[in-house]
């Protein structure tokens, strides 16, 4: 093993410049993949959709978009909405769910009544 030396003010220089790269890099944002901008044709190939069922969903108000010169254009963030409000639970989820909420809500009544008495 090798041993360097340098000078304290040397290091603490080196130091405060390899916090100030690292600060740097922690408040770096992540993408904002959500924002990303696709246009009919790739959100068709996307949701394996026909541009006809798009504008339908369209004219519905089921998905936002935005009209530029002719051209639609939607948001990440729009497609995973849909996408989100059209899940289907199968029928064990659905259950599993309910029974959750249901001992959640029990406990809840249980230290509703002990703070009470």
């Amino acid at each position: 093993m090798k041993l360097i030396t340098i000078e304290a003010e040397a290091w603490k220089r080196l130091y405060d410049r390899v916090n100030k790269v690292a600060d740097y890099l922690q408040n770096l944002e992540a993408p904002k993949y959500d924002e990303l901008w696709l246009n009919n044709h790739e959100v068709c190939q996307y949701l394996h959709l026909s541009e006809k069922t798009l504008w339908r969903m369209r004219k519905r108000g089921e998905i936002t978009y935005s009209k530029i010169y002719g051209q639609y254009f939607y948001t990440l963030g729009a497609i995973k909405e849909l996408l989100d409000a059209n899940v289907v639970q199968s029928k064990d989820e659905y259950i599993n769910d309910l029974i959750e909420k249901g001992k959640s809500y029990i406990e809840k009544g249980r230290k509703f009544k002990s703070k009470k008495s």
